[in-house]
């Protein structure tokens, strides 16, 4: 067997280490093979603090309204507008959480923002109860009227439209707006408590406590358009004391008249057998 000269065993030896140095090289810039064991990190890529979308906020918006958390939907909602300044919905939702704490302007200024974005029923509503609550009361039928033009099968525009024409003392038009909100929404506890208000401001004591009873049959209490309103039952209580006959002393009929003078005799002869 012939043996390889030294000069070839030596470059041999150099081309094998060559080759190691290679594949060491190779694998600590590719990484460990498949099956290696890998060292879990923890991950930092942007993708992992993305912030919720609009949409994710106003879901989250959406039950806070449920739960009538009117302080958590407002700080939600604000937070949702720093991230989507120009989101109407998120706008609108904190507009009605302000109109429930009592900030009427606030949510007006809101709303002025919001309308012109996305013109819908619900903004012009929300807009005009946050107007009635200030007294403002033009505005307030000029955004029930357009809400019930974009969608006559909005009942709200129509219950709206009922509240301001009855604070303005239009009681027939009030009437007519109560019963078409009615028509749409006959199960709303809200509009026969408006009807109740109504017929109260009518005369028609009967029918006021019929609707009124009537509202309270389906709830007891419901969320108020704003804070400081009446609910159903002081409204109630209220028709009934105004609607109240006084009692007064009236003359005896002729059915006791018998019974009358009977006991006036008796006493009489008792007085005169005691002198």
């Amino acid at each position: 067997m012939k043996r390889c000269p030294a000069s070839h065993q030596a470059r041999r030896k150099t081309i094998f280490l060559a080759v190691i140095l290679i594949v060491c090289s190779y694998f600590s810039l590719v990484g460990p093979a498949a099956g290696a064991p890998i060292t879990a990190s923890i991950s930092t890529s942007p993708s992992d603090h993305l912030p919720k979308t609009a949409s994710e906020y106003e879901e989250e918006g959406k039950a806070l309204m449920a739960l009538h958390d009117w302080d958590g939907l407002i700080t939600l909602a604000g937070d949702g507008l720093s991230i989507y300044p120009d989101e109407a919905e998120l706008m609108c939702l904190e507009a009605y959480a302000l109109r429930k704490t009592g900030h009427f302007q606030e949510a007006v200024d809101l709303l002025n923002v919001a309308i012109p974005l996305d013109p819908r029923p619900a903004r012009f509503a929300n807009r005009g109860y946050a107007f009635l609550a200030m007294g403002k009361t033009d505005d307030a039928l000029a955004d029930a009227e357009q809400a019930i033009q974009l969608n006559s099968s909005y009942s709200p525009g129509e219950g709206l439209k009922a509240e301001t024409l009855l604070a303005m003392g239009d009681y027939p038009g009030a009437h007519a707006a109560a019963d078409a909100a009615l028509a749409l929404e006959p199960g709303n506890a809200h509009y026969w408590h408006v009807k109740g208000k109504v017929l109260a401001g009518m005369g028609d004591c009967s029918g006021a406590i019929e609707s009124l009873r009537r509202s309270l049959s389906i709830t007891s209490e419901y969320d108020m358009p704003w804070p400081g309103l009446p609910n159903a039952s002081v409204d109630l209580a209220k028709v009934q004391s105004d609607c109240m006959i006084p009692q007064e002393s009236t003359a005896p009929t002729q059915a006791a008249l018998p019974f009358f003078l009977v006991t006036a005799a008796l006493l009489v002869a008792a007085a005169v057998k005691r002198r």
